[in-house]
C-alpha cells in the first residue's frame, strides 16, 4: 500500500474520532469533520482503484471501528505486517504482468500501423524507424542540434486520435524544449526540421516511452504521433 494511502487512512481514522454520532447531521448539513472524512474516503477509494486493488468497504469500515473502539481485532495485528508485504508483492507482480501484456499488444498495433503508414509516399522513414511527414517546410537553412533548446508548438496523439498533450492545452504559447532531455523520437526528429517548418512524427514505442508508457495518458508500448512546429532555435 502506498504511503499516501496509509496517510489518508490515518487521517480518516483521526477524523472519525473527532466526529460525534449525535452530530451526524445538523439542520441538513454535515459537520466539517464529516465532510473531511467523506472526502478522504473518496481519495482512498480512488487510490486503491488506480492500484487495481478491490477494497472490501465493509471490512475497511469494520477495521476502523474496531481500532477506534478498542475492540478485539478480526485478524491479529502482529500477523498483518508480514501478510501485507507478501500481498503487496503479489499485487506488484500482477500489475507488472498486466503491463507487460498491454505493452506487447500495443507494440504489435504500432508495428502494424507503421508498416502500412510506410507505404504513404508522403511519409519518410529514418534508419531508427522514426517516420515523419513534412506538413510545411521552413527556411531550409537553420536546423537545431541535439544540444539546443528549441521553441515549439505541438500536439501529441495516440493512434486512436486521443490528444494526450498539446501547447494549446497549456495556454497556446510556444514551449521551450531542451532536445537533450526529451524522448529519442523528438531529439532525432526535430533535428530534421528547419526554423518555421511543421512536421508530423510517427514515433514507435522504443523511440517514445517504451514498455513503461507515461502515466495514465500514454499506455505501455504505445506508438505516438506528434505534429510539431519549430518556431525558434535558442
Amino acid at each position: 500500500m502506498k504511503k499516501q494511502t496509509i496517510a489518508l487512512l490515518c487521517i480518516a481514522i483521526f477524523s472519525l474520532s473527532c466526529a460525534q454520532e449525535s452530530d451526524s447531521k445538523k439542520n441538513g448539513k454535515y459537520t466539517d469533520d464529516q465532510k473531511a472524512s467523506y472526502y478522504i474516503g473518496l481519495n482512498i477509494a480512488q487510490s486503491m482503484k488506480q492500484e487495481g486493488f478491490k477494497v472490501d468497504a465493509d471490512l475497511l469500515a469494520q477495521a476502523i471501528k474496531e481500532e477506534m473502539e478498542g475492540k478485539k481485532k478480526l485478524m491479529p495485528a502482529e500477523e498483518m505486517t508480514a501478510f501485507m508485504q507478501d500481498f503487496m508483492q503479489k499485487q506488484h507482480e500482477k500489475k507488472q504482468a498486466a503491463a507487460g501484456l498491454q505493452a506487447t499488444e500495443n507494440k504489435k498495433k504500432g508495428l502494424d500501423f507503421l508498416a502500412k503508414n510506410k507505404s504513404n509516399p508522403k511519409v519518410k522513414t529514418t534508419a531508427s524507424g522514426l517516420q515523419y511527414e513534412v506538413l510545411q517546410e521552413g527556411d531550409g537553412k537553420t536546423k537545431p542540434k541535439a544540444s539546443d533548446v528549441v521553441q515549439v508548438k505541438y500536439t501529441g496523439k495516440l493512434l486512436d486520435g486521443t490528444v494526450f498533450d498539446s501547447t494549446d492545452k497549456n495556454g497556446g504559447n510556444p514551449m521551450d524544449i531542451n532536445l537533450g532531455s526529451v524522448i529519442r523520437g523528438w531529439t532525432e526528429g526535430i533535428q530534421l526540421m528547419s526554423k518555421g517548418s511543421k512536421y508530423r512524427f510517427y514515433i514507435p514505442s522504443d523511440l517514445a516511452y517504451g514498455d513503461n508508457g507515461a502515466g495514465a495518458a500514454i499506455p505501455a508500448g504505445a506508438t505516438i504521433i506528434f505534429d510539431v512546429e519549430l518556431v525558434n532555435i535558442k
